[in-house]
């Protein structure tokens, strides 16, 4: 079904609570690694499951397991079914859980008629159908004091009749990040494959915002900026989806070890041949974001030799603060780094050197510290608005977390996982992921109108051919 049309039926909705009487009243604050967020809409994941059986399958056997094994699994990570309350000022933003108030995480269930194998596969043609595999988040609330009371969270389980199921998760990056999603999605499906006997197979998360500290006033700061920026609604970030995607193509670029390998040394090889000396830091995942960032920005042909471009991503810093924090905190605990480099110097000859250089650099300046700078991440935000013009790309996922092997309903692995977010206009999105394909390799996902993704495919492809040629 192309165009707009959503070929998701609407089946039914719930809202799912923790066990009665398990979790107390709890309110827990924002610290700085979430309140950085709050200038960002929703984040929108998708998890593709083989399941060859029709919908009254799922309904009759499958569904009662999936809610009461999240309902189970939210007894540990209640902020999923809490509201966020912002109050006006000076009082500070907080999650907010209580079962007298019916906090819950909204469940929808739909069936949906769109071709279940080419949503799954490496090149999606018409991407607006993967946004309707995913819940709009309600709208938000507000009390006659002011205070905006906002549904963080809503998942959607959508049934491809004798194909597959897709689970679709829509959050408010505020509320958590990657790694703890992971961590819930893992734990959610030991629970429902052991069905219910296993409470938890992981280590349940921690929610002591007390460890977290701030000897720099960066809460105070942050929540300075977002009020001062201009107003946004909150209707604005609950449902982001503009036709304008019915004319984007997503694909999928598989990288296999051994390829990442030969990259790896023949970039080496090079850059030590420019430079007299090795990269500043190797790794698969400084080559591989080097060799997207520039092929990306040849693609995108900017005029401008003088503008510059940027590269943003996120580094966990659970295990690389000053103090002890369990890996298992719940919430956001997240570096944002960003490098820059005019834009003729990563499209010149060696382009791809200097951007190892950029991003091996900023990921070898984490061992200063990871909040050196920390001051600057709400200024990140304002980028590309104002002039000069300026080229923003942002890395989305982690090859750390393995979206493949670790989230098991009693279906099998995913056969398709990625964040679709990748398929906004502005910044450019990377999403990089382990592949399903092989251990060791990479998945690399983009989104660009037709005639963009040719020439980017086109440029790709062939600096992927230049280590070979070079043998």
């Amino acid at each position: 079904m192309e165009g707009s049309c959503n070929p998701a039926r609407f089946v039914g909705q719930c809202k799912v609570s923790p066990p009665p009487g398990s979790v107390p009243t709890t309110s827990l604050p924002l610290t700085f690694f979430d309140i950085v967020f709050l200038f960002c809409g929703p984040v929108e994941y998708v998890y593709f499951y083989e399941f060859p059986h029709p919908l009254h399958h799922f309904t009759q056997t499958i569904l009662p397991k999936l809610k009461h094994s999240l309902s189970l699994t939210l007894q540990h990570f209640f902020p999923l079914a809490s509201n966020l309350i912002c109050p006006p000022p000076p009082s500070k933003p907080f999650l907010h859980y209580s079962e007298t108030d019916r906090t819950s995480l909204l469940l929808t269930i739909a069936e949906s008629s769109s071709n279940f194998k080419r949503l799954t596969s490496h090149r999606v043609n018409n991407v607006a159908q993967s946004h309707f595999l995913v819940p709009p988040l309600p709208p938000a609330r507000v009390l006659e004091d002011g205070t905006s009371v906002v549904t963080p969270v809503a998942l959607q389980l959508t049934v491809f009749p004798n194909s597959g199921i897709c689970i679709g998760i829509n959050f408010l990056h505020a509320l958590t990040d990657g790694s703890s999603l992971h961590h819930f999605m893992k734990s959610w499906a030991s629970v429902c494959l052991s069905q219910g006997v296993k409470a938890l197979t992981s280590t349940p998360p921690s929610h002591n915002r007390g460890l977290i500290k701030d000897p720099c006033g960066l809460e105070n700061k942050f929540l300075a900026a977002w009020r001062s920026w201009t107003p946004i609604p909150w209707e604005l970030h609950m449902n982001p989806f503009h036709p304008s995607l019915t004319e984007k193509i997503r694909t999928t670029f598989v990288l296999s070890r051994p390829k990442i390998d030969r990259l790896k040394q023949w970039v080496s090889s090079l850059f030590s041949a420019v430079h007299g000396s090795k990269p500043p830091h190797m790794s698969s995942f400084v080559v591989i974001c080097a060799l997207t960032w520039v092929c990306l920005v040849k693609a995108e042909e900017i005029n401008d030799d003088e503008m510059q471009c940027y590269f943003n991503y996120s580094a966990d810093c659970r295990n690389r603060l000053e103090y002890p924090l369990p890996s298992s905190y719940f919430g956001n605990c997240l570096s944002i780094r960003s490098t820059r480099v005019k834009k003729s110097e990563l499209v010149k000859e060696n382009g791809l050197i200097v951007a190892v250089d950029a991003i091996g650099k900023n990921v070898k300046d984490l061992e200063s510290g990871v909040l050196r700078g920390a001051e600057e991440w709400t200024s990140d935000w304002d980028k590309g608005t104002d002039s000069p013009p300026m080229h923003l790309t942002l890395l989305a996922g982690s090859p750390r977390l393995d979206f493949y092997n670790d989230i098991d309903f009693g279906w099998g692995r995913p056969k398709k996982s990625e964040v679709i977010n990748v398929d906004f206009d502005f910044p450019e999105f990377i999403y990089l992921s382990n592949s399903r394909e092989e251990e060791g390799g990479f998945e690399i996902v983009l989104a660009f109108e037709k005639e963009k993704m040719k020439s980017f495919n086109s440029i790709f492809e062939q600096a992927l051919k230049l280590p070979e040629s070079h043998l």
